[in-house]
């Protein structure tokens, strides 16, 4: 396997550490994205919106939309640098990676056949393009995070407020997948050079001022720009206030307190792939019958969500007490490296193998 030109050897150091500060932000990141898909669950369910409950909802898109799309593609872009560097260090094969993501591709097919929004389909298959970017210097790499994060939102935000007609429909499209492209390569970057890391030299503490104060007057200007353009311009501007809250967790998991009342959340985020499909199988479930049953309120709604997160963090925690991974997270590791491995905790043949990714 060939190492990627760069001034590093991609080796982990303090693993425990940053896989437990992955853990939390990607909990956090899967309770966002629920946020995030609630309402399109409630139409699939036949609701329709009380136009009374419509300032509760432009709070929500203010603090989620686009907000943790850009999180959870970071995230994802932090976990191929780790799965790439362990690969590496254990000399195995690429082909190990394209197993991953071609189940990753499935498990979205099925997400889609259940009725969820997914975004499973398009990580794993731009995931390929994110490794072609490995094997280039590093400045290619952070430069096409961040043109990837912050042109196409800048050209799809300047056509609606212009109120031109639009860009082509294969422009649109391509613009989407960049978008997500240059969020995974920020992330892939920022994990090799250590922001994860306890003595990180990324400035850590500044970019998290520097993106909060940038956020505000984004936030200000999205809530005077109207109903109509409120939606745009909290997706199309999300990428500051998701860099914000990045950089946010990972200073407050440095303080004992926040980091006790966070780290509950590392059991959601260790199970996020089985977390995120069993919110689609809730949701279509259950949705229906709680909407036909009447109207659902925005507050009523949002109750449901923190229900599901409440629920599945408990249950997150309690599998994870006998189990070493979440059900899906074992069947895509035995099927990425197309062998059987023990799910049982404390298994002797997984304690002879630590170094698996």
């Amino acid at each position: 396997m060939h190492d990627a030109p760069t001034e590093r050897l991609p080796v982990i150091s303090s693993a425990a550490d940053r896989i437990v500060s992955i853990d939390v932000i990607r909990g956090v990141a899967i309770a966002g994205i629920l946020l995030i898909n609630i309402t399109y669950f409630l139409r699939q369910a036949g609701w329709a919106a009380d136009p009374g409950d419509a300032v509760l909802w432009n709070f929500v898109d203010l603090a989620a939309l686009g907000k943790f799309h850009f999180v959870f593609a970071f995230l994802f872009g932090t976990g191929v640098f780790l799965f790439l560097s362990r690969l590496r260090a254990k000399g195995g094969s690429l082909w190990t990676y394209s197993r991953r993501m071609i189940i990753l591709i499935l498990a979205g097919v099925l997400n889609s056949a259940l009725g969820g929004i997914d975004v499973l389909m398009s990580y794993g298959a731009l995931a390929f393009l994110l490794l072609l970017l490995t094997f280039l210097p590093r400045s290619v790499l952070v430069t096409a995070g961040v043109v990837g994060s912050l042109v196409p939102d800048f050209l799809q935000l300047a056509t609606k407020l212009g109120a031109d007609a639009g860009l082509p429909p294969l422009l649109t499209v391509s613009l989407e997948f960049a978008r997500t492209l240059g969020h995974m390569s920020l992330g892939f970057w920022a994990a090799e050079r250590g922001l994860f890391d306890v003595g990180t030299r990324l400035p850590v503490k500044n970019t998290f001022f520097v993106t909060a104060a940038l956020t505000a007057p984004i936030w200000v200007w999205t809530l005077l720009a109207g109903t109509e353009l409120t939606h745009d311009i909290s997706f199309r501007t999300a990428a500051i206030p998701g860099l914000m809250y990045v950089t946010g967790l990972l200073l407050a998991l440095r303080h004992p307190r926040a980091e006790r009342v966070l780290s509950s959340l590392r059991f959601y985020g260790r199970m996020a792939f089985s977390n995120y499909l069993g919110q689609t199988v809730v949701c279509t479930t259950v949705l229906p019958l709680l909407v036909t049953s009447g109207r659902l309120s925005a507050v009523a709604a949002l109750g449901f969500c923190l229900a599901v997160i409440v629920l599945q963090s408990a249950c997150s925690a309690l599998w994870l007490r006998w189990f070493r991974q979440g059900p899906l997270e074992w069947a895509w590791r035995c099927g990425t490296y197309w062998e059987f491995t023990p799910l049982l905790a404390g298994s002797s043949r997984s304690a002879r193998n630590p170094g698996r990714p």
